[in-house]
């Protein structure tokens, strides 16, 4: 396990279990750190009621790591993407309602893990979210496709995906990707109020209302999922894309 990736969980009030990544500002996903959201979802499942899904205030997450990808072996990013594919599912199967909470930017694959959640919020200001994946010369892994797809329409969806665009807040509302939006001091109160509203509901109904809910969903991307990893490694490993990535990341580093 890398040395930043400290995934910080506490309990709220009523056993609600409050998971927040804390692995950098920029809380930028890896393998290890999309391990620990899992484990810590797995964790919360044996005791808690709820659970709140947060980052920091700069940002819910930059999405993948693009310095540590790039120095990854090909297997190692076949396993990155699997282990983002495996997080997403286990944010959408939980039987626990879910609630998630944008503070700051949640871009690309972070932005799918906010999707998964049950209830979406973020806060106001310049906070952005988006799927700039075609722009660093890589496609929308097939999962977080169909997610947004799938909560968005395909209309808004293709055109997030095939521009690559960063929306705010408050255009995100617009957009049906997130419920609600609030002032950045009290957006996880109010998420906190409605992850409460969600746990006093009976457990059994909910949980079957969730995967009749998400479902379909989840049996094509777990069918579709080795397949199109390897055609998404495929084209992140290609000479365009890796050039594309390289001076992504030599730009986020300024």
């Amino acid at each position: 396990m890398e040395e930043m990736v400290k995934l910080v969980i506490s309990e709220l009030a009523d056993g609600c279990a409050l998971i927040r990544l804390s692995c950098g500002d920029a809380n930028a996903l890896t393998t290890d750190v999309l391990g620990s959201v899992v484990k810590a979802i797995d964790d919360a499942e044996k005791t808690a009621r709820g659970i709140m899904l947060c980052g920091g205030d700069k940002f819910f997450s930059n999405g993948v790591d693009l310095e540590w990808a790039l120095s990854q072996s090909r297997a190692e990013i076949r396993m990155m993407f699997l282990e983002l594919g495996a997080s997403i599912l286990k944010l959408l199967e939980s039987p626990l309602p879910i609630v998630g909470v944008a503070k700051g930017h949640a871009i690309g694959g972070a932005l799918a893990m906010l999707l998964a959640c049950d209830y979406r919020y973020a806060a106001l200001g310049r906070v952005l979210l988006g799927k700039p994946e075609i722009l660093l010369g890589v496609p929308n892994p097939y999962y977080g496709d169909q997610l947004l797809r799938f909560v968005a329409g395909d209309y808004i969806a293709s055109d997030l995906i095939y521009t690559g665009k960063l929306v705010t807040a408050e255009d995100a509302r617009a957009l049906n990707l997130v419920h609600e939006v609030g002032e950045k001091s009290d957006i996880e109160i109010a998420a906190t109020r409605r992850l409460h509203d969600l746990i006093d509901l009976a457990p059994e109904a909910f949980s079957e209302s969730k995967r009749m809910r998400v479902g379909k969903l989840c049996a094509d991307i777990r069918d579709q999922m080795s397949a199109r990893v390897a055609r998404q490694v495929e084209i992140w490993s290609s000479d365009d894309a890796q050039a594309r990535l390289r001076a992504a990341a030599e730009r986020l580093a300024r």
